[in-house]
């Protein structure tokens, strides 16, 4: 439980930070919208960033502890060049656009780049964070 706790705790501080997001709608559609913050979007090596993205939903979704929620922001890894997203972190929020207290925080180290589908939300925000607007 420590051990959980704190890994827990950079994304909350991270969480906090997001006060000062800057969150640019990408999509929307009747099941619900996609968004980049672009105050995250931060240069990792010459070709690679981090950025956070937030979906949310309007109708009640189920976490994978089972917990409902409403809108997850997630924290990728973007490589410019391979066209590729590493998932690192996400939490789940019961209200849409990231409103409440969080049901659930996840940090991952062992996820692999995953290509990014075209014409999808994630490339629009690797569009964002390296600079391709």
């Amino acid at each position: 439980m420590i051990a959980r706790a704190a890994l827990l705790l950079p994304l909350l501080l991270a969480c906090q930070a997001a006060m000062a997001a800057k969150w640019m709608r990408l999509e929307g559609s009747h099941a619900g919208a996609f968004y980049v913050d672009r105050a995250s979007i931060v240069k990792v090596e010459k070709t690679t960033r981090k950025a956070w993205s937030m979906q949310t939903f309007r109708k009640a979704q189920t976490t994978p502890e089972g917990h409902t929620y409403r809108s997850v922001k997630s924290l990728h890894l973007y490589a410019c060049n391979e066209h590729t997203a590493t998932l690192l972190a996400q939490v789940f929020y019961p209200e849409p656009l990231g409103k409440g207290e969080p049901v659930e925080n996840y940090k991952y180290e062992k996820y692999a780049p995953e290509d990014i589908v075209p014409d999808s939300p994630q490339e629009r925000v690797l569009s964002q964070a390296c600079g391709k607007r």
